[in-house]
């Protein structure tokens, strides 16, 4: 193919951790390089939590300096982040607060607020399943709870757009992150005036998109002065960080299922038009924005926040570490026994609770941390089942392979479990796909002649998969 190495940079910012990775191409294989990785957390204010999007800036150029004064040949970056939280510009062009948490109650008030009727009528309008995070309830929540915020508010920028304003100084977006404000349509990919209306909310605050490829930016000049850095183009790429990981599914298959997983898991599919009917608004699917005017036909679920927060617990309460190895080994004989509960890792009261190993131990009656932990990774492997069974009902497809995507792609004990219960191929890998998907997306904003089928064949020679069988 193209035998020119070139070196691009990338930004997978998570609800765990920021990270700056240097991707190099090399014609046939991209091969990644973590360059700088930090925590990354929710912080409470007085009422609400909030994200410290200037210590996340601050890592992110720290991580850029260190990448560009090793290889000063970086061609651009790009940025992918979670999606829906969102920062608020003032008049001057300043932020008015830190962006505030999804886990914050203002978007379960925004939803109480709209109602069913509105609910069922937004579905209708945009494709996108009614979730109290989605920034459009929380927008709501905001003009009730803090509407002084709403009020001096003159622009709205999602986390990829406010990080790439802080880069750049630009303001716009794209369509992956746009798409879970809840306020497109999906059905030809932009702004809806009929939502605006319907919630009541200023189509003033939304900045426009580009579209992917395509430079949305360049390093500002302050910076690179300050810092002794190139002016480095932003290339968009799907801010959205699950849009990107999508990218790099290695399937050579036209049609194919994926999970993404992390904290969160999102299972689903690639698709060229939106699916907006009774069915997938029943089952809890979504149409969001993938790359190149795909649509990504997802469920949004639970992943390893459970878990998570169960070994946080435990290391909290203990006042010690655990290695996962240690916690998948005190949920087997509960598993072995065939005794582990199912319970919904969606139900509401795991969703932010004050101690996760009491909020199972309420729903479920369940004693002892190997009876809940076995039953929490039970959980979510059938939740997985539920959710591939339902997806193919709509889209009227058997996918006889799943790919898992993304930190999961190295929980064996899941992906076993994954593949018994659902009687499906387990493929896994590659592990940091978000990654991958932004240096993809640079690679083709370079080599205009390189396609998505081509790089989903450049990730799959790039990575080691992992594959899981049904045992029985």
């Amino acid at each position: 193919m193209h035998k020119n190495v070139k070196r691009y940079l990338g930004f997978d910012c998570g609800n765990s951790s920021v990270r700056t990775v240097l991707g190099t191409f090399d014609g046939d294989t991209i091969s990644l390089e973590l360059i700088h990785k930090v925590p990354n957390q929710e912080y409470r204010g007085i009422q609400y939590d909030y994200w410290d999007i200037l210590a996340i800036f601050h890592e992110m150029i720290k991580g850029m300096k260190l990448a560009c004064d090793t290889y000063p040949d970086i061609a651009s970056f790009g940025i992918s982040t979670w999606g829906i939280d969102f920062g608020l510009l003032g008049t001057s062009g300043e932020l008015l607060s830190n962006p505030l948490c999804y886990r914050n109650v203002l978007g379960s008030q925004g939803m109480a607020k709209a109602g069913k009727e509105t609910q069922d009528a937004l579905f209708a309008l945009t494709g996108i399943q009614n979730m109290p995070m989605n920034s459009l309830y929380q927008l709501l929540g905001i003009q009730n709870a803090l509407p002084e915020y709403y009020e001096m508010a003159k622009k709205l920028l999602l986390i990829p757009d406010l990080l790439n304003h802080l880069f750049t100084g630009e303001m716009n977006s794209e369509v992956s992150i746009a798409s879970t404000t809840q306020l497109l349509s999906m059905r030809d990919r932009s702004y809806s005036d009929d939502v605006f209306a319907a919630v009541h909310l200023n189509r003033d605050l939304f900045v426009p998109m580009v579209r992917h490829g395509l430079v949305r930016g360049t390093l500002r000049e302050d910076l690179s002065l300050a810092y002794k850095i190139p002016r480095l183009q932003a290339i968009s790429v799907p801010a959205h960080d699950t849009a990107s990981a999508v990218v790099s599914v290695p399937s050579v298959a036209e049609q194919f299922a994926f999970i993404s997983s992390g904290t969160w898991s999102l299972i689903g599919t690639e698709l060229p038009e939106a699916i907006i009917n009774d069915s997938v608004q029943r089952l809890g699917f979504s149409n969001e924005g993938g790359v190149f005017d795909t649509i990504t036909l997802l469920k949004n679920s639970c992943g390893m926040h459970i878990l998570q927060n169960i070994k946080r617990e435990m290391e909290f309460n203990d006042n010690r570490s655990y290695s996962w190895e240690e916690i998948v080994d005190m949920s087997k004989p509960t598993l072995q026994q065939g005794s582990a509960v199912s319970f919904d890792p969606n139900h509401e009261s795991l969703y932010h609770p004050d101690s996760m190993i009491t909020a199972i131990r309420n729903l479920c009656g369940l004693s002892t941390l190997g009876e809940i932990i076995a039953s929490a990774y039970y959980s979510l492997a059938t939740s997985y089942k539920t959710a591939l069974d339902d997806l193919e009902r709509i889209t009227n497809t058997t996918y006889d392979t799943v790919h898992i995507i993304g930190g999961g792609a190295r929980n064996d004990h899941l992906n076993q479990m994954t593949a018994d219960l659902t009687g499906k191929r387990v493929v896994t890998g590659p592990e940091e796909a978000t990654s991958l998907g932004v240096i993809a997306l640079q690679v083709m904003h370079d080599f205009p002649d390189v396609s998505l089928t081509d790089i989903r064949k450049i990730v799959r020679n790039s990575t080691h998969l992992g594959e899981y069988v049904p045992r029985h």
